[in-house]
């Protein structure tokens, strides 16, 4: 009996030292949002949610949502939404669909945040509930379930949803919409698809007593459903007297073939309206087009909007191609060129080609540097931060034995993206880091570097 009562208290005491000592080896920090999670006011938890916004944490998505099923305090629901929506995170379906369901005695605002959700996480369950709403009479939440239920057939099913199709089409055709509604109807009938679907669309197109927005959604959901037939309809769109229909033409060519597509995309990138530029550079991205490349050029060093010069960068470095790659070293190594294109350039190159193009970069990182180029060394070394290549391991070095925090957090990335084992020992001195956003990223990278071992 003695025997047996020491085993158990030998259990037991061991149970509890490994459950205190499991709670000591949580970051001060982390347990301190916990409990906020656990314990806070909605103003509270809207601050923690900025923070872990700014620092990018993830790991506390399971505790926001299980707080997001229980509370009843519609900040925090709200709040949280917001935070998942805007990072397209799983987790929230059945708080979503729960809401729906209960809608009759919900706030408005909480309805709507729950179909903007289940829209952008493209929630299939959701289809019956959503059908349900549009064929009410009730049409306050029409809008809204309108625009998750376009999203979520389209991912569901490629685009292919007759049923869904005509729902819509009766609703538009039978109910007198307004404007809005119209627009998200547009856009829903693109993304459902169907035979009637076309037809439909090339009518609201070519119709000049249409609005311009209604246009521009025709148009739009015209791209998405890639018919041939709307395609004259299209290009002759693209050069409308009217800016924005002319941008919203220009972007749905970058769904289809041919020379009379490719023409009118580069005629695009002269086009007074930026936005119409812009149009052109992602649909030059999208057709992997080759002729593109001078013009992709010019538009990132030379164009007037910051929105078209970051885009044009994206779009060179999307080629994947020897001389769009040669445009964006050219533009890196031009010391007149501004640091926020030389860096984005950089980020390209080592997307495309990291064990061709490092050296490279580290050395107009190492240049930077001696020029207390502060902007340029910052940017420099982010892109650097995503390479795989054993060029990177003496930076790596270099970074680890700085004194600087950011350059450490770098070094763990290049550690963890190349599983270079050198560094073992500093990962896990790291990982016993006081700075707990440092010892976190340290013990990923040590996990990484231990299965790379095994």
């Amino acid at each position: 009996m003695k025997t047996l009562c020491l085993a158990a208290l030998l259990f037991f005491g061991a149970a509890f030292f490994a459950a205190s000592a499991e709670t000591s080896s949580a970051a001060p920090e982390e347990t301190a949002m916990r409990e906020t999670i656990s314990y806070g006011t909605d103003n509270e938890i809207l601050e923690l949610l900025k923070k872990l916004r700014t620092d990018n944490i993830d790991y506390l998505d399971g505790d926001l949502a299980g707080l997001a099923s229980r509370t009843k305090n519609q900040n925090i629901i709200l709040g949280i939404f917001s935070f998942f929506n805007e990072r397209s995170r799983e987790g929230l379906k059945d708080t979503a669909l729960a809401i729906l369901g209960g809608r009759e005695s919900e706030t408005p605002q909480k309805v709507n945040a729950a179909l903007d959700y289940l829209g952008t996480v493209k929630e299939a369950g959701a289809i019956p509930v959503l059908t349900e709403i549009v064929s009410s009479d009730d049409t306050m939440y029409d809008n809204a379930a309108i625009k998750a239920l376009g999203k979520i057939v389209y991912s569901e099913a490629g685009g292919g949803r007759p049923d869904i199709t005509e729902i819509l089409l009766d609703y538009y055709n039978k109910r007198s919409p307004g404007g809005d509604t119209r627009q998200e109807l547009v856009s829903a009938i693109g993304y459902s698809g169907g035979p009637e679907a076309a037809p439909f669309l090339l009518k609201i197109i070519n119709s000049a007593d249409e609005s311009a927005p209604l246009r521009m959604a025709a148009l739009e959901a015209a791209g998405r459903l890639k018919d041939a037939a709307a395609l004259d309809s299209i290009i002759a769109s693209a050069s409308s007297a009217d800016p924005n229909i002319r941008f919203a033409a220009i972007g749905a060519l970058g769904a289809f073939n041919g020379d009379a597509v490719d023409a009118a995309i580069l005629e695009g990138f002269r086009d007074t309206y930026f936005k119409a530029r812009l149009a052109a550079v992602r649909s030059a991205k999208a057709r992997r087009l080759k002729e593109a490349i001078p013009y992709l050029r010019y538009r990132a060093e030379r164009d007037e909007a910051a929105a078209v010069r970051d885009e044009a960068v994206l779009a060179l470095g999307g080629l994947d191609d020897e001389k769009a790659d040669a445009a964006l070293l050219a533009m890196l190594e031009d010391g007149k060129a501004g640091d926020g294109l030389r860096a984005r350039c950089a980020e390209m190159l080592v997307k495309n080609n990291a064990e061709r193009y490092t050296e490279r970069i580290i050395a107009k990182l190492d240049e930077a540097k001696a020029k207390n180029q502060t902007g340029l060394y910052k940017g420099l070394l982010k892109a650097l931060s995503f390479a795989e290549t054993g060029k990177v391991e003496a930076l790596a070095a270099r970074l680890f034995a700085s004194n600087d925090v950011t350059e450490k957090f770098y070094a763990l990335d290049l550690t963890a993206n190349n599983r270079f084992t050198a560094f073992r020992d500093e990962v896990e001195r790291l990982a016993k880091d006081k700075n707990s956003s440092l010892s976190r990223r340290a013990k990923t990278t040590l996990e990484k570097i231990l299965r790379n071992e095994q």
